[in-house]
Protein backbone atom coordinates (compact mmCIF):
# COMPACT_ATOMS: atom_id res chain seq x y z
CA UNK A 1 0.00 0.00 0.00
CA UNK A 2 2.93 2.18 0.74
CA UNK A 3 4.48 1.82 -2.41
CA UNK A 4 1.42 2.72 -4.40
CA UNK A 5 0.58 5.79 -2.54
CA UNK A 6 4.35 7.00 -3.54
CA UNK A 7 3.73 6.13 -7.03
CA UNK A 8 0.49 7.86 -7.07
CA UNK A 9 2.62 11.28 -5.44
CA UNK A 10 4.91 10.83 -8.37
CA UNK A 11 2.55 10.86 -10.80
CA UNK A 12 0.29 13.76 -9.32
CA UNK A 13 3.39 15.84 -8.23
CA UNK A 14 6.42 14.55 -9.61
CA UNK A 15 6.58 16.43 -13.19
CA UNK A 16 5.89 20.14 -11.40
CA UNK A 17 8.88 19.30 -8.61
CA UNK A 18 11.50 17.71 -10.52
CA UNK A 19 10.93 18.69 -14.51
CA UNK A 20 11.46 22.97 -13.57
CA UNK A 21 11.59 25.11 -16.65
CA UNK A 22 13.89 27.90 -16.51
CA UNK A 23 12.53 30.99 -14.74
CA UNK A 24 14.23 34.57 -14.61
CA UNK A 25 15.94 34.51 -11.01
CA UNK A 26 14.84 36.49 -8.29
CA UNK A 27 16.70 38.33 -5.45
CA UNK A 28 15.00 37.43 -1.63
CA UNK A 29 16.41 37.29 1.69
CA UNK A 30 15.07 34.33 4.66
CA UNK A 31 14.65 35.28 7.96
CA UNK A 32 14.44 32.21 9.94
CA UNK A 33 15.53 30.58 12.96
CA UNK A 34 19.08 29.97 11.81
CA UNK A 35 20.03 33.59 10.62
CA UNK A 36 18.03 35.94 12.71
CA UNK A 37 15.73 36.12 16.08
CA UNK A 38 12.89 35.21 14.67
CA UNK A 39 10.95 33.32 17.17
CA UNK A 40 9.57 30.32 14.78
CA UNK A 41 9.83 28.99 11.36
CA UNK A 42 6.38 28.39 10.29
CA UNK A 43 4.61 31.32 9.72
CA UNK A 44 0.54 31.05 8.87
CA UNK A 45 -0.16 34.51 7.87
CA UNK A 46 1.15 38.27 7.01
CA UNK A 47 0.22 41.92 6.81
CA UNK A 48 2.52 45.16 5.89
CA UNK A 49 1.29 48.34 8.12
CA UNK A 50 1.01 51.58 6.45
CA UNK A 51 4.89 52.28 8.38
CA UNK A 52 6.22 49.16 6.69
CA UNK A 53 5.55 47.28 9.53
CA UNK A 54 5.34 43.48 8.82
CA UNK A 55 3.31 41.70 10.97
CA UNK A 56 2.85 38.43 10.93
CA UNK A 57 1.52 35.31 12.95
CA UNK A 58 3.62 31.51 13.60
CA UNK A 59 3.18 28.39 15.20
CA UNK A 60 1.24 25.33 13.82
CA UNK A 61 -2.43 23.83 13.60
CA UNK A 62 -1.52 22.03 17.12
CA UNK A 63 0.12 24.48 19.84
CA UNK A 64 -0.45 27.20 17.53
CA UNK A 65 2.39 30.35 17.91
CA UNK A 66 3.20 33.59 18.60
CA UNK A 67 2.02 37.58 16.77
CA UNK A 68 4.77 39.13 16.11
CA UNK A 69 5.76 42.48 14.94
CA UNK A 70 9.18 43.09 12.74
CA UNK A 71 10.64 47.09 12.09
CA UNK A 72 13.48 45.59 9.62
CA UNK A 73 15.53 45.04 12.62
CA UNK A 74 13.84 44.06 15.87
CA UNK A 75 11.32 40.91 16.39
CA UNK A 76 8.66 42.13 18.88
CA UNK A 77 6.17 39.17 19.98
CA UNK A 78 2.58 39.35 21.76
CA UNK A 79 1.30 37.49 24.25
CA UNK A 80 -1.08 37.32 27.17
CA UNK A 81 2.05 38.44 29.42
CA UNK A 82 2.90 41.68 26.99
CA UNK A 83 -0.50 42.50 25.38
CA UNK A 84 -4.31 42.14 25.19
CA UNK A 85 -3.81 39.45 23.29
CA UNK A 86 -4.62 35.88 24.54
CA UNK A 87 -4.89 33.55 22.03
CA UNK A 88 -2.14 31.77 20.40
CA UNK A 89 -3.99 31.04 17.14
CA UNK A 90 -3.86 34.13 15.38
CA UNK A 91 -5.76 33.27 12.12
CA UNK A 92 -5.83 36.68 10.00
CA UNK A 93 -4.34 39.73 9.89
CA UNK A 94 -5.26 42.93 8.67
CA UNK A 95 -4.19 46.93 8.41
CA UNK A 96 -6.89 49.18 8.39
CA UNK A 97 -7.23 52.53 6.63
CA UNK A 98 -5.88 54.56 10.38
CA UNK A 99 -3.07 52.40 10.20
CA UNK A 100 -5.06 49.79 12.86
CA UNK A 101 -4.37 46.19 13.25
CA UNK A 102 -7.22 43.76 13.35
CA UNK A 103 -6.45 40.56 14.76
CA UNK A 104 -8.82 37.05 13.65
CA UNK A 105 -7.81 34.34 16.13
CA UNK A 106 -9.43 30.53 16.37
CA UNK A 107 -10.92 30.76 19.91
CA UNK A 108 -11.21 34.02 21.28
CA UNK A 109 -12.89 36.37 18.68
CA UNK A 110 -11.75 39.64 17.42
CA UNK A 111 -8.40 41.87 18.73
CA UNK A 112 -8.43 45.26 17.67
CA UNK A 113 -4.57 47.09 18.20
CA UNK A 114 -4.40 50.95 17.88
CA UNK A 115 -0.71 51.30 18.63
CA UNK A 116 -1.33 51.14 22.74
CA UNK A 117 -5.11 49.77 23.45
CA UNK A 118 -5.81 46.10 23.06
CA UNK A 119 -9.57 45.52 22.69
CA UNK A 120 -11.21 42.34 22.25
CA UNK A 121 -14.94 41.26 20.54
CA UNK A 122 -16.50 38.50 21.46
CA UNK A 123 -19.47 36.34 21.60
CA UNK A 124 -19.65 36.98 25.51
CA UNK A 125 -19.22 40.78 24.94
CA UNK A 126 -20.42 41.83 21.84
CA UNK A 127 -22.80 40.33 19.06
CA UNK A 128 -20.33 38.76 17.57
CA UNK A 129 -21.74 35.10 16.52
CA UNK A 130 -18.55 32.72 16.61
CA UNK A 131 -14.81 32.79 18.15
CA UNK A 132 -13.35 31.73 15.23
CA UNK A 133 -12.16 34.78 12.54
CA UNK A 134 -11.23 33.66 9.00
CA UNK A 135 -10.94 36.89 7.29
CA UNK A 136 -11.29 40.58 7.83
CA UNK A 137 -11.91 43.67 5.30
CA UNK A 138 -12.69 47.22 5.55
CA UNK A 139 -15.10 49.35 3.51
CA UNK A 140 -15.32 52.63 1.77
CA UNK A 141 -16.85 53.17 4.98
CA UNK A 142 -14.48 51.89 7.36
CA UNK A 143 -16.95 49.68 8.13
CA UNK A 144 -14.80 46.34 9.38
CA UNK A 145 -16.16 43.17 7.30
CA UNK A 146 -15.55 39.48 9.16
CA UNK A 147 -15.75 36.07 7.96
CA UNK A 148 -16.87 33.67 10.32
CA UNK A 149 -17.13 29.87 10.16
CA UNK A 150 -20.83 30.45 9.24
CA UNK A 151 -21.63 33.98 9.76
CA UNK A 152 -20.66 37.03 7.95
CA UNK A 153 -20.48 40.29 9.92
CA UNK A 154 -20.31 44.15 9.69
CA UNK A 155 -18.72 46.00 12.34
CA UNK A 156 -18.85 50.10 12.04
CA UNK A 157 -17.30 50.63 15.68
CA UNK A 158 -20.69 50.43 17.33
CA UNK A 159 -22.93 48.40 15.63
CA UNK A 160 -23.20 45.18 14.36
CA UNK A 161 -25.33 43.48 11.11
CA UNK A 162 -25.02 39.65 10.73
CA UNK A 163 -25.64 37.80 7.73
CA UNK A 164 -26.41 34.33 7.93
CA UNK A 165 -26.74 32.22 4.87
CA UNK A 166 -30.33 32.61 4.99
CA UNK A 167 -30.29 36.04 4.36
CA UNK A 168 -27.57 35.33 1.65
CA UNK A 169 -29.54 33.01 -0.42
CA UNK A 170 -26.63 30.49 0.06
CA UNK A 171 -26.28 26.82 1.48
CA UNK A 172 -22.73 26.92 2.45
CA UNK A 173 -21.43 25.04 5.75
CA UNK A 174 -18.46 27.15 5.43
CA UNK A 175 -17.43 30.95 4.85
CA UNK A 176 -13.77 31.60 3.97
CA UNK A 177 -13.04 34.92 2.96
CA UNK A 178 -14.31 38.48 2.30
CA UNK A 179 -13.13 41.08 0.56
CA UNK A 180 -14.12 44.53 -0.56
CA UNK A 181 -14.06 46.23 -4.62
CA UNK A 182 -13.37 49.42 -5.96
CA UNK A 183 -17.65 50.04 -6.11
CA UNK A 184 -17.71 49.43 -2.19
CA UNK A 185 -19.64 45.31 -3.06
CA UNK A 186 -18.48 43.09 -1.01
CA UNK A 187 -17.70 39.43 -1.87
CA UNK A 188 -17.35 36.51 0.27
CA UNK A 189 -15.92 33.10 -0.54
CA UNK A 190 -17.72 29.88 0.60
CA UNK A 191 -17.58 26.13 0.47
CA UNK A 192 -20.80 26.36 -2.07
CA UNK A 193 -19.91 28.84 -4.41
CA UNK A 194 -19.67 32.85 -3.95
CA UNK A 195 -21.74 35.64 -3.57
CA UNK A 196 -21.66 39.64 -3.58
CA UNK A 197 -23.37 41.97 -1.91
CA UNK A 198 -23.84 45.77 -3.06
CA UNK A 199 -25.50 47.02 0.36
CA UNK A 200 -29.05 45.86 -1.23
CA UNK A 201 -28.72 43.01 -3.31
CA UNK A 202 -27.09 39.17 -2.65
CA UNK A 203 -26.20 37.65 -6.12
CA UNK A 204 -24.82 34.49 -5.63
CA UNK A 205 -22.70 31.98 -7.98
CA UNK A 206 -22.32 28.47 -8.04
CA UNK A 207 -21.55 25.80 -10.84
CA UNK A 208 -25.16 25.88 -11.70
CA UNK A 209 -25.90 29.36 -12.89
CA UNK A 210 -22.57 30.68 -13.67
CA UNK A 211 -19.49 29.46 -15.26
CA UNK A 212 -17.63 28.54 -11.96
CA UNK A 213 -15.81 25.29 -12.14
CA UNK A 214 -16.30 24.15 -8.89
CA UNK A 215 -18.22 25.39 -5.78
CA UNK A 216 -15.00 25.10 -3.64
CA UNK A 217 -14.05 28.24 -3.23
CA UNK A 218 -11.17 29.62 -0.92
CA UNK A 219 -9.81 33.41 -1.76
CA UNK A 220 -11.50 36.17 -2.97
CA UNK A 221 -9.24 39.59 -3.94
CA UNK A 222 -10.29 43.20 -5.10
CA UNK A 223 -7.67 45.08 -7.46
CA UNK A 224 -7.26 48.16 -7.51
CA UNK A 225 -8.62 48.74 -10.82
CA UNK A 226 -12.13 47.16 -10.19
CA UNK A 227 -11.31 43.51 -11.21
CA UNK A 228 -12.35 40.80 -8.94
CA UNK A 229 -10.82 37.64 -8.30
CA UNK A 230 -11.84 34.52 -7.28
CA UNK A 231 -10.45 31.77 -6.19
CA UNK A 232 -11.60 28.63 -6.18
CA UNK A 233 -9.90 24.77 -6.07
CA UNK A 234 -6.89 24.63 -8.47
CA UNK A 235 -7.78 27.57 -10.57
CA UNK A 236 -8.88 31.37 -10.51
CA UNK A 237 -11.35 33.61 -12.19
CA UNK A 238 -10.86 37.33 -13.27
CA UNK A 239 -13.88 39.06 -13.31
CA UNK A 240 -14.01 42.83 -14.58
CA UNK A 241 -17.15 44.78 -15.95
CA UNK A 242 -19.42 41.22 -16.02
CA UNK A 243 -16.48 39.59 -18.39
CA UNK A 244 -15.12 36.04 -16.59
CA UNK A 245 -12.13 34.75 -17.45
CA UNK A 246 -10.90 31.47 -16.36
CA UNK A 247 -7.32 30.57 -15.32
CA UNK A 248 -6.14 26.85 -15.19
CA UNK A 249 -3.35 25.26 -14.76
CA UNK A 250 -4.04 24.20 -17.89
CA UNK A 251 -4.21 27.19 -20.21
CA UNK A 252 -1.41 29.01 -17.64
CA UNK A 253 1.49 28.82 -15.32
CA UNK A 254 -0.57 27.67 -12.27
CA UNK A 255 0.28 24.49 -10.41
CA UNK A 256 -1.73 21.85 -10.47
CA UNK A 257 -3.57 20.45 -7.06
CA UNK A 258 -3.21 23.27 -5.57
CA UNK A 259 -4.84 25.81 -3.48
CA UNK A 260 -3.82 29.65 -4.47
CA UNK A 261 -4.16 33.34 -2.61
CA UNK A 262 -2.91 36.07 -4.59
CA UNK A 263 -1.59 39.88 -4.39
CA UNK A 264 -0.85 42.21 -6.92
CA UNK A 265 2.25 44.32 -6.27
CA UNK A 266 3.14 47.74 -7.27
CA UNK A 267 4.05 47.35 -10.70
CA UNK A 268 0.65 45.14 -11.46
CA UNK A 269 2.70 42.07 -11.29
CA UNK A 270 0.31 39.16 -9.88
CA UNK A 271 2.17 36.90 -6.57
CA UNK A 272 0.55 33.62 -5.36
CA UNK A 273 1.10 32.05 -2.34
CA UNK A 274 0.77 27.93 -3.11
CA UNK A 275 1.65 24.94 -1.46
CA UNK A 276 4.69 24.31 -4.69
CA UNK A 277 6.10 27.56 -3.74
CA UNK A 278 5.81 31.01 -4.97
CA UNK A 279 4.04 31.76 -8.58
CA UNK A 280 4.30 35.23 -10.45
CA UNK A 281 2.91 36.06 -13.55
CA UNK A 282 2.82 39.21 -15.67
CA UNK A 283 1.42 39.55 -18.76
CA UNK A 284 0.81 35.63 -19.17
CA UNK A 285 4.96 35.20 -18.45
CA UNK A 286 4.89 32.87 -15.48
CA UNK A 287 7.00 31.44 -13.17
CA UNK A 288 7.24 29.32 -10.06
CA UNK A 289 10.18 29.77 -7.17
CA UNK A 290 10.47 27.01 -5.17
CA UNK A 291 13.15 25.23 -3.35
CA UNK A 292 14.49 23.05 -6.12
CA UNK A 293 15.06 26.47 -8.06
CA UNK A 294 15.39 29.69 -6.28
CA UNK A 295 15.93 31.10 -2.66
CA UNK A 296 12.15 30.55 -1.57
CA UNK A 297 12.76 28.08 1.09
CA UNK A 298 9.69 25.72 1.34
CA UNK A 299 7.16 24.52 -0.78
CA UNK A 300 4.50 25.58 1.21
CA UNK A 301 3.60 29.72 0.84
CA UNK A 302 1.04 30.32 2.99
CA UNK A 303 0.06 34.33 2.13
CA UNK A 304 2.07 37.27 0.76
CA UNK A 305 2.11 41.15 1.46
CA UNK A 306 3.35 44.24 -0.62
CA UNK A 307 5.16 46.74 1.33
CA UNK A 308 5.92 50.81 -0.24
CA UNK A 309 9.00 49.72 -1.57
CA UNK A 310 7.57 46.55 -3.51
CA UNK A 311 9.19 44.18 -1.56
CA UNK A 312 6.74 40.90 -0.95
CA UNK A 313 6.94 39.20 2.38
CA UNK A 314 6.32 35.86 2.10
CA UNK A 315 4.89 33.41 5.11
CA UNK A 316 6.46 30.18 4.71
CA UNK A 317 6.29 26.95 6.69
CA UNK A 318 10.43 27.56 6.80
CA UNK A 319 10.52 31.28 7.49
CA UNK A 320 9.53 34.94 6.57
CA UNK A 321 11.12 35.02 3.03
CA UNK A 322 11.41 38.73 1.59
CA UNK A 323 11.27 38.95 -2.41
CA UNK A 324 12.28 42.01 -3.70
Amino acid sequence: MKNVFLIVTYILFGSQLFSQTTVPPILCSVLDTNTSKIPENIIKTVAVDQTDRVWFATGDCFFGGKLVEYDGVNFKTYDSTNSGLNDRFVTTIFVDANNTKWFGTRYHGLYKFDGKTWTNYAPENSPLPDVHILAIAQDKNETMWLATDKVVCSFDGKNWTLFRKEDMKMNFTAIYDVAVDTKNTKWIATDDGFCSFDGTKWSVFGTENSKLPNNQVNHVYCDALGGVWVVYWSGLIRIENNLWTIITPENSGLPRFCDYSMVIDNTGMHWFATSMGVVRNQNDKWGTYNPLNSCVPSFFVNKIAVDSENRKWCATNDGLLMIK
